[in-house]
């Protein structure tokens, strides 16, 4: 094939292109038809389409013609029964994955004094101050319940008219018949997460527990929700407050099973939110009365 580059002569160069017009204008009458003939049969509406197409295999033609292959490589045109390639993704799981959030602790590695003499000439190894080989480890700190014996410490007054007692720790429950007492309120928020974000029942919480070291039963861990949700009570009040004062609030209400009956009842579960918030509540009707 000729090199459009290589050709210095005007005629030639003229003849050239009369002859490369008249084939582009035979190809595309023998084009025009047969996009004719393929919208009859594909509808109306692929005509644009396929004359689209059409415009830019000839577009390339010419430039392939005019310009010939050349060091400047263009990308072939994409037709819209072709897909465009995509690279591929970098593959998962190699690497070490950063960790930002955990805390982190340094642990120095020594040559015990036996290892310190070196195997060549029988010297003393010295350490080489600020160089180390570093690496990376993520391990676990265990869980461990403890007990802790809390003594409030006693004043009084010589004149035998006062007796004070230091304050103690800070308790959900505040009676002292209240049930819970015992655990921190450290304890009960460990039983919520595990309950509710962690979707562990109290039996195996209970289970988990044991293995731990302490001894429990799943009443107790019930005894610490409760307690916590006595003292949350008031954010929750203000919660569905604010819900209400919403222009626009959405509700729905879903069958609940209450289980403490000898014959399980149906309650409902009222869900109200608003853009940033939502509430719910666990109601025996779903009647309008319910929804106020």
């Amino acid at each position: 094939m000729l090199q459009i580059d290589e050709i210095h002569d005007a005629d030639t160069l003229r003849q050239i292109a009369v002859l490369l017009e008249r084939e582009n204008r035979r190809l595309h009458d023998r084009l025009q038809r047969l996009i004719t003939e393929l919208a009859h049969l594909r509808g109306a509406d692929a005509a644009a389409q396929i004359h689209l197409e059409f415009l830019r295999e000839l577009l390339a033609q010419r430039e392939r013609a005019l310009f010939g292959d050349s060091s400047e490589k263009r990308p072939r045109p994409v037709t819209a029964t072709e897909t465009v390639p995509v690279a591929p993704a970098p593959p998962r799981g190699h690497g070490p994955t950063a960790q930002p959030a955990l805390p982190q602790v340094e642990t120095l590695h020594t040559l015990p004094e036996a290892e310190r003499a070196c195997p060549q000439c029988g010297g003393t190894l010295t350490e080489l101050k600020g160089q180390t080989e570093d690496a990376e480890e993520i391990t676990v700190v265990e869980r461990q319940f403890v007990l802790v014996r809390h003594r409030r410490q006693k004043y009084r007054c010589r004149c035998n008219g006062c007796v004070a007692t230091a304050p103690g720790p800070l308790r959900l429950a505040t009676r002292p018949d209240a049930r819970g007492t015992r655990y921190a309120p450290e304890f009960a928020i460990e039983v919520a997460v595990g309950k509710y974000l962690d979707h562990l029942p109290l039996e195996r919480q209970v289970r988990i527990m044991r293995r731990e070291g302490l001894t429990i039963d799943s009443q107790t861990l019930w005894d610490q929700l409760a307690a916590a949700a006595e003292v949350l009570r008031p954010t929750y009040e203000a919660l569905g407050q604010y819900v209400v004062q919403a222009p626009v609030v959405g509700a729905d209400e879903t069958w609940w099973r209450l289980m403490d009956r000898p014959v399980a009842k149906r309650w409902w579960v009222w869900t109200l939110c608003r853009e940033d918030a939502v509430v719910y509540r666990i109601l025996e009707t779903r009647s309008q009365q319910a929804a106020r």
